[in-house]
C-alpha cells in the first residue's frame, strides 16, 4: 500500500473529493445530512467527523477511510476488491446453467476489469 509522503489532512482530501463530484458545500451537506457550517469546519481544519460519519463519507465517495484521513494514496482497499470478486464467484457458482469454463472466463474478465479500473483511478 502506498503511504503518503506529504502530510494531507482530512479537510483537504474531503474538499478534493467534493470538488471532483462538482458538489457545493450546501449540496454535500444535504447528502450527508449535516450543516453547511460543519462542512466548512471540516474543510478549514477546524473539526473532523466522528468515526461513524467518517465511514459514511468513505462509503459515499467510494474510498477507504485510510484514504480519507491521509494514511494512503490508494482510494480503495484492495481487500474490498477481493471481497467483491468472491461475491461474483458465489453468484456464478449458483448458476446451474453456466459451465465451469464459462464461469472461469467471466471471473478472469471481471478480475482484469478491476485491475483496469484501479489503474485509471491511480492515474487521477
Amino acid at each position: 500500500m502506498a503511504i503518503i509522503s506529504e502530510s494531507r489532512m482530512f479537510g483537504d482530501i474531503f474538499k478534493e473529493l467534493r470538488l471532483e463530484k462538482n458538489l457545493s458545500q450546501d449540496k454535500i451537506a444535504i447528502e450527508l445530512d449535516v450543516s453547511q457550517g460543519l462542512i466548512a469546519k471540516w474543510e478549514n481544519h477546524q473539526s473532523t467527523p466522528a468515526p461513524e460519519m467518517l465511514d459514511y463519507i468513505a462509503d459515499y465517495f467510494n474510498v477507504s477511510t485510510d484514504y480519507l484521513i491521509g494514511r494512503t494514496t490508494m482510494k480503495s482497499n484492495p481487500l474490498d476488491k477481493m471481497k467483491q470478486l468472491e461475491q461474483y464467484k458465489i453468484l456464478l457458482d449458483s448458476d446451474p446453467i453456466l459451465k465451469d469454463a464459462h464461469k472461469e472466463f467471466i471471473m478472469d474478465f471481471l478480475t482484469e476489469q478491476h485491475k483496469e479500473i484501479d489503474k485509471k483511478i491511480n492515474k487521477e
